[in-house]
């Protein structure tokens, strides 16, 4: 009986995403592999089809969903930072559908096998928090490999300025050599003081990367935009950097020893379970020679 309402559950389901599908006008998965293996031949991220369907989906809840001012600006800034082009609206409907959708698997499990019920939640839950906060992490991952550049980057600054003040030709200078993503940054705000005005383009450069380090190195470049001399300043910088380095470098090797003590301690488990066995193996053998 259990296995027939599962089976049925399973086909009501199919027969609804179907239905739902043909009144949202979702394309076929034949046509959406196609548009996905499109843009990745055109070098766009590649997405799964999973995801294609619940961006459809939460398009069209967008309307029903009213975020705080403050709320949807931070997270705007972090999508934009991402490169993820959705709306703050659509970003977070993904993870609620996603978490509901699992939330809706768990109820056949309510007549077959209820104690799978709580797991499902749980499941739901995580992939909620995994979902929304994907884009957090990615922007938390690039802002730390960037800062480990901040320090080359102001050391070379503050070489070039004893020769050149010309900021826009130093920044272009340094993207020759930066990181891909550090690139990036470099490229946009050069676009943007070719374009405009170049303190606006130094501050919007400080506000995507979003680093304390990269703040006072943008405030010496203003300096010497504005006509100062900020050759000492980036001198102390760099050497408070250097200083905030080495820390960093002491904290990574005080890790080290934990780390090593906790496999040596697994590697001293394993051999005295050996030695255990080797001994009780002996210990009986003799044991049986004695009584035989």
């Amino acid at each position: 009986m259990a296995m027939l309402v599962l089976i049925a559950c399973i086909l009501f389901a199919f027969a609804t995403y179907n239905l739902t599908c043909a009144f949202m006008d979702v394309p076929t998965a034949k046509a959406s592999k196609m548009m996905m293996l499109s843009k990745k031949q055109q070098g766009i991220r590649n997405e799964k089809l999973f995801e294609v369907y619940i961006t459809r989906i939460a398009g069209y809840l967008e309307p029903f969903l009213y975020m705080d001012k403050l709320k949807k600006a931070k997270l705007q800034a972090t999508l934009d930072i991402a490169g993820i082009r959705l709306s703050p609206e659509i970003y977070l409907l993904k993870a609620h559908i996603t978490a509901a959708l699992v939330i809706l698997c768990a109820l056949p499990m309510v007549f077959v096998l209820p104690l799978l019920v709580p797991v499902f939640i749980g499941l739901a839950v995580a992939l909620w928090f995994s979902t929304y906060y994907s884009a957090f992490d990615y922007v938390k991952k690039r802002r730390k490999l960037m800062e480990v550049e901040i320090p080359r980057f102001a050391l070379t600054i503050a070489q070039n300025l004893e020769n050149d003040r010309d900021v826009l030709k130093i920044l272009t200078a340094y993207r020759r050599v930066a990181s891909k993503d550090f690139a990036q940054e470099l490229d946009q705000t050069v676009a943007d003081m070719k374009t405009g005005n170049y303190e606006n383009a130094l501050i919007r450069f400080e506000s995507r990367v979003g680093s304390t380090l990269l703040s006072d190195v943008v405030r010496g470049l203003i300096g010497t935009l504005r006509g100062d001399d900020q050759r000492m300043y980036f001198r102390m910088i760099c050497f408070d950097m250097r200083q905030i380095e080495q820390n960093n470098l002491k904290k990574e090797a005080a890790k080290r020893p934990k780390q090593i003590q906790r496999y040596s301690m697994m590697m001293l488990f394993c051999i005295v379970i050996i030695y255990l066995v080797v001994l009780s193996t002996e210990v009986l053998g003799s044991l049986g020679a004695f009584f035989g």
